[in-house]
């Protein structure tokens, strides 16, 4: 521990400290600030700044990695009383060190921002973990490239883009899963799925203080063998690891769903998994609308949030997608749109099935307008093909009557269609 401290107050990383921590930051809260409030999202959200603080921390290793090759003090750090692989990973924690406390004060800036709204809890530990285990394997990456091509600028540049690089063509959540983009309270990261990663991370690390820099360097036939067991074995391990990650599918896995969802007290009941409750009183309101469309419209009794139900989807199933409630709105259109009219047949012709689709759509937008309370936000983009949205957010500013005959065409031309 009195080494590892020494190493740390004389990295010259400790300069670079308020550099690392405003990168996390900036990723926090620049990129989105939807999360705010959700304990799920907000682990993810503060998981996220690991895939910019890797590369960097990669590039800083590999720098500092090389700086005894360059400054030519290979032979005393060789001839040390100190094992080679401690010295090694002394190296490797001291960076992990400023890497960690940057990382740990976006943590904190998360939970912090997040309790009033989210009650009681923490950023789910898995997805801070997750980004952790990332940040030590960049570190262990760019430390091993920089021992073996101690370069002062290209090896540290290489290092960090290569990171880069392989993280955002095959780091994704859907390939070997070192980061996540959101974290759905529907799914969470396994505790197997989490040992892997770490599992890669430590081999990486235990390969990079434990291979020589120069294998032939060794003397005598069974002195070799032995030196280089401990390398062979870290190195398999390594393999067996990665080759785990990648065919071990997706991160996240659904989570069972909860015996008491949170649901709004207005008919139809609106449930939510009980991490989203800060949209409660939004959803409440949304009931309320519901509740208010006009006779002739048919609404389910109750929605539910994606997973509740199970893996099977439901037609009154919703997701809330970065914070939106249009995209709740969306979902609850269509289940309500399809309860209000006829069960759904095969037109007689081309023609007569474009006219019913088209009143389907325009029928849609209208209650996804309703139910929301406004038209559809310019944030979201498409919608169903052929309807003028600004058209139906001029109309649910109509009076009540305007509305209800505009919507009872659309549903007599749904109910008219003759079957093939």
């Amino acid at each position: 521990m009195r080494i590892l401290l020494m190493e740390v107050r004389r990295s010259p990383l400790r300069h670079w400290f308020p550099v690392l921590v405003a990168l996390d930051v900036t990723v926090l809260f620049g990129r989105a600030q939807w999360w705010i409030g959700v304990w799920p999202q907000a682990g993810a959200a503060a998981q996220i700044p690991a895939f910019y603080l890797g590369p960097f921390l990669a590039a800083y290793a590999a720098w500092a990695a090389g700086r005894i090759h360059r400054l030519g003090f290979e032979d005393q750090h060789t001839a040390g009383t100190r094992p080679r692989w401690q010295i090694e990973g002394t190296q490797i924690a001291a960076v992990a060190v400023y890497g960690g406390g940057a990382y740990a004060v976006g943590a904190v800036a998360a939970a912090a921002v997040s309790h009033r709204d989210a009650g009681p809890g923490f950023p789910w530990p898995s997805y801070l973990l997750l980004g952790a285990a990332l940040i030590v394997l960049c570190i262990a990456v760019g430390h091993i490239a920089g021992r073996w091509y101690p370069s002062a600028f290209s090896t540290p540049v290489v290092s960090g883009l290569a990171c880069f690089v392989i993280l955002t063509t095959n780091g994704g959540p859907r390939k070997a899963g070192l980061f996540v983009l959101s974290g759905a309270p529907a799914v969470e990261v396994t505790p197997g799925d989490l040992a892997l990663r770490w599992g890669l991370a430590l081999s990486a690390v235990a390969v990079t203080a434990l291979t020589p820099r120069g294998l032939p360097g060794y003397t005598g036939a069974h002195g070799k063998v032995i030196a280089r067991l401990p390398a062979v074995g870290s190195s398999a391990l390594a393999v067996a690891c990665l080759a785990g990650v990648i065919t071990a599918g997706p991160v996240q896995a659904a989570r069972a769903d909860p015996s008491a969802p949170m649901c709004t007290r207005t008919e139809p009941q609106l449930c939510v998994w009980p991490e989203e409750r800060m949209y409660i009183p939004r959803l409440e309101a949304m009931a309320r609308r519901v509740s208010g469309l006009p006779p002739f419209i048919t609404s389910p009794s109750a929605f539910y949030e994606e997973g509740l139900k199970g893996d099977s989807a439901q037609d009154t199933d919703f997701s809330i997608f970065e914070g939106s409630m249009w995209e709740v709105a969306d979902s609850m259109s269509i289940a309500i749109s399809r309860a209000s009219t006829p069960p759904f047949c095969s037109a007689v012709n081309s023609s007569a099935e474009d006219r019913r689709m088209m009143a389907y759509f325009e029928l849609d937008s209208w209650l996804a307008a309703r139910i929301s309370g406004a038209g559809q936000p310019s944030g979201i983009h498409g919608g169903p093909p052929g309807v003028d949205q600004r058209a139906i957010a001029r109309l649910i500013e109509q009076p009540r009557q305007v509305q209800e005959d505009w919507a009872k065409k659309r549903i007599k031309v749904i109910k008219g269609t003759r079957c093939a």
